[in-house]
Parts: structure tokens; sequence; C-alpha cells
């Protein structure tokens, strides 16, 4: 029986829950925020495409062949390491030498060019990450490739050796496709959210094991939809009015007259 190749493609973001409301600080000529001191993680919906693929291969009826792909620099390294621990077949990591970072379309075609070269069955992927949050990585991936997308995919099942049921959520419950690869499935709300963590001995056994760098070439056209030119932070800040009074009735005095008493004549 042939193996099913299944690519889970993920990005390492800085955790910025971290940062705190005064701790946004931009750095202007490198048009970045310093997050240098805040722990980087997985991108939530890429952890559970992850954990999606790792129980699609246990329970699928034949073999799976599982790579993991990332496009970035080496920080992603630690990560590619913990993959080769949970049984991921290849690790890879994309170089560009170019700032995707609101360039969906750059993603995509490093995406679709190393899949052009490495030929897959099924590309597994989060519906979205930071810092872009453009949500459209995935559909344009797809339309390179020319290949069907399901977005907020929850649920990948084998039907038959060449049929996958396919469970996603909509706006009034859950469809169910019976789909034939190859498709794109951007993952959304899953029940099984969180990565497994491998074990020490799981990570000693690949210790010698080595991420696969491969330069990614971009057409000029993909290399820069956009452009960033500025960055600034946004003022959070809720307008306030303070309110002087000795008593509460002067109080309410004063907001009658300071507030209340315009806007109740405009009714």
């Amino acid at each position: 029986m042939i193996a099913m190749n299944i690519l889970v493609c993920f990005k390492v973001t800085p955790d910025l829950d971290q940062l705190p409301p005064d701790g946004w600080e931009v750095d202007r000529a490198a048009l970045t925020v310093e997050t240098s001191f805040v722990k980087a993680m997985i991108n939530p919906y890429d952890e559970s495409a992850l954990e999606l693929a790792l129980r699609f291969a246990e329970d699928a009826p034949g073999p799976v062949k599982l790579t993991a792909l990332t496009v970035g620099d080496r920080s992603a390294d630690r990560y590619l390491k913990m993959l080769y621990a949970l049984k991921f077949d290849r690790a890879v990591r994309l170089e560009t030498g170019a700032d995707l970072r609101f360039t969906p379309e750059g993603i995509a075609a490093a995406i679709a060019a190393f899949v052009s070269r490495n030929p897959h069955q099924l590309i597994i992927m989060g519906r979205q990450s930071g810092v872009g949050d453009n949500a459209a990585t995935p559909l344009l991936a797809a339309e390179k490739l020319g290949w069907p997308c399901i977005a907020h995919v929850t649920e990948i099942r084998s039907l038959q050796e060449d049929l996958l049921k396919v469970r996603a959520q909509a706006d009034d419950g859950f469809l169910s496709y019976a789909a034939r690869p190859p498709l794109v499935a951007a993952v959304g709300n899953v029940p099984h959210a969180y990565l497994r963590v491998p074990t020490l001995k799981e990570r000693l056994g690949v210790r010698e094991k080595k991420v696969e760098i491969v330069a990614a070439a971009l057409p000029a056209e993909e290399g820069a939809g956009c452009t960033l030119t500025g960055l600034d932070v946004i003022d959070r800040r809720r307008a306030g009015l303070k309110i002087e009074g000795a008593t509460p009735q002067e109080k309410a005095g004063a907001l009658y007259e300071l507030y209340l008493k315009e806007r109740l004549a405009k009714l």
C-alpha cells in the first residue's frame, strides 16, 4: 500500500499575551515590536493542525508520512526537532531572506513551490496566524496548486484508501465532506487543540537528526504583495471624565450639567 504524504505547515510566533500594556515597544527602524523577552510559541491554530495530523496518522488504515514545514529563521529549529520526537518523518525549514510577515502571497508561493518538488496529497495548516492574521495563506496556497480548500476543519479521517471524511465548522453547525485528495485543510477550533509533549526518551532518540533547511527562491511578483512602511502602537486607553465633588449629590449634579444635560437635550 502506498503511503499518504501529508504536509503540515506551522508558524512560530511570539506569545503576545505576555506583553504588558506598557510593554509594546516599537522599533521603528526595524519596523517590528520588541518581543525578544517574551516566550516564542507555535501559532495556536497551527498547533491544532499538527495534533490533528498526528491523530489522523494513528487512526489511518494505511501508512502515512508526515512532513512538518515552516517558513522562517533558525528560531523555529527547536520546534522542528520536537516534531521529529513526535514521529514526524521530515522537518523542513524554508529560508526566503524576505520579510513575509504581511505577505501571505509569498508564504503561499513558498509552500506551493515546495509541494511541486515534493509531492503531497494533503496539506494541513492553521486557518490563520499572527503576526499578519490575514487568514489568506491556506486559500492562496490551494489556488496556486489548483487544489480545493476546506476551511474551519475540525476533524479528518480515512473513509477509503483514496477518500477522506473532513468535518468543518459552519455558522449554524458542522458540515461533513467526503473529499478525495489532493486538498488543503485549514484547521479551526478543534476538540484537541493542544499538541502533545514528547517524552525525554523520545527527544533523546532524535537528538542527532538534522532539520532540513531549504532555500526558497520566490518569484519577484510574489515577494512583496505589500510593503510595511510604518508601525505604531494602538492607543487602547479608554476615554473618561473625572467628576469632582464632596458628596454623591454634588457629583451627580456635576455629571448632569457636564454630560447628561447636553445629551438629553438632543433626544
